[in-house]
């Protein structure tokens, strides 16, 4: 594990999972995605990390939401998590997150790691309106795409079908080190019963009403992933393993290959198309992992969630 620190940005779009990723380190309209992520950290007693609304849709296609799976609020399941700080709400409006993500990387004094747990617009924006950006990055993961079944067609997950063109300008931008966590790695890292165990015995006694929150969400998460997509033996937590890459790449398995994006309209939209057997002359521009250690993952989110905790105001 890399204990060294180094500056994140996070690109989110809080549903049940994203709210353990900024744990960690949506699903929704962008407001109500805004206010989870400020209700999440002032529940984890991180008010003071800045939060900025980014785009409202994607580039050119029509806005997708998932209530289905994260509710109306985009986190439903709990009455125990804070009501969103109308002054920390407007300062999020006030100011759009590609201008302010790129002052922080630009005026970083260190590299910056990059996070997108959503769609890729945000992301797409920023480097085509900063391109200068990507010298000062020195990673950058998204969770998104699929090696082979998609969640949201036959072929495409959700993150990139939602915004396959914003994909698909992010796949050429020429990050210098850009590692794609797909449906095949998150599938593994599934919230079972002995995860809820282990978050009400080693959450619950740092903060009861901690616990519980986060057990809600889980349960709420998990009715309807079994609903939805039939996993009965618990959802997958995707989120936060875009995060854990950043400081734990060695618990991962990966391939450096061609990944491109299908932005037709056809059965095939939103496809990551993964040049595993190397049939394309184009350079290799990202890292796809194909395995993750889940017990280590479990290990660290678990010990985030404590730490969270203990510093919460719940």
């Amino acid at each position: 594990m890399n204990t060294s620190k180094s500056p994140v940005w996070l690109d989110c779009d809080p549903g049940h999972d994203d709210a353990m990723a900024i744990i960690l380190a949506g699903n929704q309209s962008v407001e109500k995605t805004t206010a989870n992520a400020i209700s999440i950290l002032e529940a984890s007693g991180r008010s003071d990390v800045p939060v900025f609304m980014g785009a409202k849709k994607p580039l050119i296609r029509v806005i997708k939401h998932d209530p289905e799976i994260h509710g109306e609020s985009g986190l439903d399941g709990t009455d125990l998590l804070p009501k969103c700080n109308k002054a920390l709400y407007e300062k999020a409006e006030s100011s759009t997150a590609i201008n302010e993500m790129a002052k922080a990387i630009l005026e970083s004094s260190s590299p910056v790691h990059l996070v997108a747990l959503g769609s890729l617009t945000n992301i797409a924006l920023l480097v085509t309106v900063y391109p200068q950006v990507i010298e000062n990055i020195e990673v950058f993961s998204f969770m998104g795409g699929a090696i082979g079944v998609g969640n949201r067609s036959a072929v495409a997950e959700f993150n990139i079908l939602c915004d396959p063109e914003a994909a698909q300008i992010v796949m050429q931008a020429g990050f210098k080190h850009m590692a794609m966590v797909p449906l095949d790695v998150t599938h593994t890292a599934l919230v079972t019963n002995s995860v809820l165990n282990q978050i009400e015995s080693k959450v619950g006694p740092v903060n009861k009403n901690f616990s519980i929150m986060v057990k809600e969400l889980m349960l709420f998460f998990k009715d309807s992933y079994a609903k939805t997509f039939g996993f009965n033996n618990g959802p997958p937590l995707h989120d936060p393993l875009a995060v854990y890459y950043l400081t734990n790449r060695a618990s991962f398995e990966e391939k450096l290959m061609r990944v491109d994006v299908e932005c037709g309209n056809g059965m095939c939209a939103g496809q990551t198309v993964c040049d595993i057997w190397e049939y394309s002359t184009a350079q290799k521009n990202c890292y796809v992992t194909s395995k993750v250690d889940v017990e280590s993952f479990w290990e660290a989110m678990i010990n985030s969630m404590a730490l969270a905790a203990k510093n919460s105001p719940l």
